[in-house]
């Protein structure tokens, strides 16, 4: 039987396989973990409110600590994650590359129930009335013992030099737990492929045409309706959509517009497919009782919650508006030749986000880095208005130190004792 460690002498990944075990059963159960997380709820509390629902967070580290700590090369080497002791060595050093490693600690509180994160993902969930049993072999009160520790030391720390504190914390947090910028082309300088994609796609012919369709994006909705459509229209439009990409080659080249769109689109169409491609009346009877389903009939492209191309119709007074979407990096070349194809066949829409994507087409936006623990999808409230950045990344493991050197970084947020 292995020795318990001494919770002080916790090393990282240890304390991992803790907070895993943890987040898979937040819900405390046992007593004793409960009387642990309470006091470090209550040392948490003397400092000022960060957000919502009593939020408060700090930052807390754990050592590295050796090789043999991360795990035994025997048994790596047995189960073939590695096939000799430089990889051993090599995949301790990706998961954990800094002699510390940082975790951010938060509470908060809502309709008395307390709320313990880590790395912004739930951890312990205290439940007002939630009954408890005495476990001396629980698991978590480990985690809970080692945090409250961690805690106290670090709110004293705090109290005793608030400004000293602030400023380690801005001096030494790593740049994978920080927010960022990159200027794309500077990125581009970086990364040269990456350049090219753009470059090639978009001569400067291309250019003057997308800076059209971004002053047309901002004109006012009448100015582009569209008096009627029907479900042919709206097929019709995403074959120019399609065919300018090359989507289908072969016998699928000879494909209907209609045939095109159920063959690349989501498929959750509320039965738009069944209706009369040439009746008007059809279309704005399925538009007003059936398009809002809870399907996905403007997908026209099918990908991942960020990562798809959307065309939608929408109903404005007397008439309708086209709108197209779709600026995630790795599909925004697909939708600026769709939104070029629909302007040269004088269809008039909006390209969502043009001013921004003109903006990324031609690598004078930034790029916005996250910490390691967010995912970069959905993160614009997450940066300032004014940064226009909706593309987003992670620092990643390539030429690290490259985009680090080149990057603004935002400062970091500083604690506060309360009154």
């Amino acid at each position: 039987m292995k020795k318990i460690l001494k919770y002080k002498n916790y090393k990282a990944p240890y304390i991992d396989i803790l907070i895993k075990s943890a987040q898979a059963s937040p819900v405390v159960k046992c007593s004793n973990c409960c009387k642990e997380l309470m006091i470090l709820i209550k040392e948490m509390s003397k400092l000022k409110i960060q957000g919502y629902d009593e939020l408060r967070s700090i930052w807390i580290t754990a050592d590295r600590g050796k090789i043999s700590n991360f795990g035994s090369y025997k048994e790596y080497l047995e189960e073939e994650q590695v096939a000799n002791y430089e990889e051993f060595i090599e995949l301790w050093k990706y998961y954990y590359p800094d002699e510390k490693k940082w975790y951010e600690l938060s509470v908060s509180r809502y309709e008395n129930q307390h709320f313990i994160f880590i790395d912004s993902e739930l951890t312990f969930h205290i439940k007002s009335e939630q009954e408890t049993v005495d476990d001396i072999n629980c698991f978590n009160t480990r985690l809970a013992k080692w945090l409250k520790e961690k805690v106290i030391e670090t709110i004293t720390q705090i109290e005793n030099d608030l400004p000293n504190y602030n400023k380690y914390i801005s001096q030494n947090l790593p740049y994978r737990k920080r927010f960022g910028k990159i200027k794309r082309s500077t990125y581009w300088k970086i990364f040269p492929y990456e350049g090219r994609i753009f470059k090639k796609a978009f001569p400067e012919e291309s250019i003057d045409i997308l800076k059209n369709i971004v002053k047309q994006s901002a004109k006012d909705e009448s100015e582009l309706k569209i008096n009627k459509i029907t479900s042919g229209d709206f097929f019709r439009f995403c074959e120019i959509a399609y065919d300018v990409n090359n989507y289908f080659k072969g016998k699928k080249a000879n494909l209907t517009p209609k045939e095109k769109y159920l063959d690349r689109a989501d498929g959750r169409d509320c039965e738009l497919r069944k209706i009369d491609e040439n009746s008007i009346e059809e279309f704005a009877y399925w538009y007003e009782n059936k398009s809002h389903c809870g399907g996905h009939p403007w997908e026209i492209c099918r990908g991942g919650n960020s990562t798809h191309i959307s065309l939608f119709v929408s109903q404005i007074e007397d008439g309708w508006l086209l709108s197209l979407e779709g600026s995630s990096s790795v599909r925004v070349v697909e939708t600026v030749k769709m939104a070029i194809a629909l302007y040269k066949n004088n269809i008039p829409f909006i390209l969502r986000d043009a001013e921004e994507i003109l903006r990324m087409i031609t690598g004078t936006d930034y790029i916005g880095i996250l910490p390691d623990t967010v995912f970069p999808r959905y993160c614009r409230g997450l940066f300032p208005k004014s940064d226009k950045i909706i593309d987003f990344m992670n620092l990643g493991f390539e030429k690290v130190d490259k985009i680090i050197e080149n990057s603004c970084w935002y400062p970091v947020k500083e604690v506060g004792l309360g009154k």
